[in-house]
């Protein structure tokens, strides 16, 4: 069997808040008729510097045309070649890059035809099952406004009763209003929410995460995320002494998981499908449980296609100890397969169909079809919420 051709198609969803995410929907078709679906997906943090899809398309095909879809690792052998540090080093928030999630889409859609071809889901490759379902949280971004405390308070009432209980929230613009918004939760639903995590997102220094950690712990959550600038590990180290919550950093290349045990950084390395794929994520899934570290899965929020490979890694991981993030099928009010990967009771149900185990559906696909981003219409994320 070998790949012989390429179809990318760029798509515009909609999130419950309102705003824009842009993917590109990717189809890996092969000489015997099968077709492995991939997505490189909620690609508006880009916006200086959104990719070219003509120019993706052609770089896609020029690795993967006439090659063996079984043959994953050395597809990636090939893309480390033109996708420079890929995978030994990255960033650490977002912990991927347009070329890190170009790779990624190519891996899924690999473990997705592998499957089809063996009727089998793509966690076989990756190790077998040891659960069926994923345990989730919802994400929350930050209040900056007033209007954002009934807004967020109503998203939480709304997924309550769909079964979702579980949230990390962003804090950091103004801790006095992530205060005042979390005493607002607390008394508006007590005990029947639960709240995972804090994430700092990288935007702070060590000791004022730390002041606000002071200020926030009342709240009970379990975890605090991304709470020092961008790789200051030694920062994380000291506050983790210090605080009683697990510290949580993204971890997307080897340099960085190495940096951050040799420190004594993190408890839980948070790893995501988008830094590369399935094959190189299950590696720092797997240094992690050596290291006797935590791992939750990540996210940048996939549709269906992405959130399914979230699914197979998650039921293939050993120890997933910590509620995982990818709830891209609740977030989107559209998506582009016929079926939803099926998320209730804040788990996340591993597919049980061959491959990836999501159809497309064809025809939400082109109603989908739009440039990648418009510039006149907010992007998600803590800093385009409040207008």
């Amino acid at each position: 069997m070998k790949i012989s051709s390429i179809t990318l198609t760029p798509i515009q969803t909609h999130r419950r808040t309102g705003s824009i995410s842009s993917h590109l929907i990717l189809q890996v078709h092969t000489d015997e008729g099968l077709t492995g679906l991939g997505e490189i997906s909620d690609l508006d943090c880009y916006r200086m510097y959104m990719p070219d899809v003509d120019a993706v398309k052609i770089g896609i095909e020029r690795i993967a045309l006439g090659r063996d879809p079984f043959a994953v690792q050395a597809l990636h052998n090939e893309m480390a070649k033109y996708l420079h540090n890929y995978f030994l080093s990255a960033p650490s928030y977002p912990p991927f890059t347009p070329a890190s999630q170009i790779a990624a889409g190519i891996d899924m859609a690999c473990f997705d035809i592998m499957g089809k071809a063996l009727d089998t889901p793509a966690h076989t490759f990756l190790g077998g099952k040891t659960r069926d379902a994923i345990e989730i949280c919802y994400p929350l971004f930050q209040v900056k406004a007033e209007a954002d405390y009934e807004r967020n308070l109503g998203f939480i009432q709304t997924l309550l009763e769909q079964g979702i209980s579980r949230f990390r929230y962003y804090v950091g613009v103004d801790f006095a209003k992530d205060e005042k918004f979390l005493a607002a939760v607390r008394d508006r639903f007590g005990d029947a929410v639960l709240l995972k995590a804090l994430d700092f997102q990288a935007k702070h220094y060590w000791k004022d995460t730390l002041r606000a950690y002071e200020r926030l712990k009342q709240f009970g959550f379990e975890v605090i995320e991304s709470p020092s600038w961008r790789e200051d590990f030694e920062g994380m180290a000291e506050l983790r002494r210090r605080v009683e919550a697990d510290v949580c950093e993204h971890c997307s290349s080897a340099a960085q998981a190495m940096a951050m045990m040799r420190a004594g950084a993190v408890d839980i390395f948070n790893v995501t499908v988008n830094s590369g794929g399935l094959l190189q994520v299950k590696k720092l899934a797997a240094l992690a449980e050596l290291a006797g570290i935590r791992v939750l899965l990540g996210t940048t929020q996939e549709l269906s296609i992405g959130t399914a490979a979230h699914a197979h890694l998650g039921a293939s991981i050993s120890e997933l100890s910590v509620a995982s993030d990818p709830v891209g099928p609740l977030l989107y009010a559209e998506d582009v397969v016929k079926d939803r990967i099926q998320i209730a009771d804040n788990r996340i149900a591993v597919p049980t169909g061959p491959g990836l185990g999501v159809e497309l559906d064809e025809d939400a696909l082109e109603r989908l079809r739009a440039p990648l981003v418009e510039w006149d219409r907010a992007a998600h994320g803590a800093g385009y919420v409040s207008e």
